[in-house]
């Protein structure tokens, strides 16, 4: 709920219901647009090995359509590759403290990716 909130900056009911989530962030922007052989080769191995971050998948072909994980990069590396089937396929990496989202949008019939960054808004939470 509270990546809903700060980064998309919605309800939980327009998240849910939106076609296109990525004109939900209001201060996100389209940052890149590459292959999927350059979204796992050059994209996702700048994240930092060490940290967890939280993964959002959108749209999940099985179980709940919305699901949560808490992961370091090479679990989260691994979710997503196993998780690729898809044809449309949406997820989101988010920092921990909620300082910024990543919104992957795959389109596999194009072999296309759309990465989308949000800043938050919200102060830093305090440790």
């Amino acid at each position: 709920m509270k990546i809903v909130t700060l980064l998309f900056k919605s309800t939980w009911l327009n998240f849910i219901e939106a076609e296109n989530r990525a004109e939900l962030l209001q201060h996100g922007t389209l940052t890149r647009r590459c292959t999927l052989q350059q979204l796992y080769n050059e994209e996702l191995p700048v994240l930092d090995n060490g940290r967890n971050y939280w993964v959002l998948f959108v749209k999940v072909p099985m179980g709940n359509r919305f699901q949560v994980y808490d992961c370091q990069y090479p679990a989260l590396r691994e979710l997503i590759y196993l998780s690729s089937g898809q044809d449309g396929r949406e997820f989101c990496v988010v920092d921990k403290k909620y300082a910024w989202l990543l919104l992957f949008r795959i389109d596999r019939m194009k072999d296309m990716v759309e990465i989308y960054r949000a800043p938050s808004s919200a102060p830093p939470e305090k440790n």
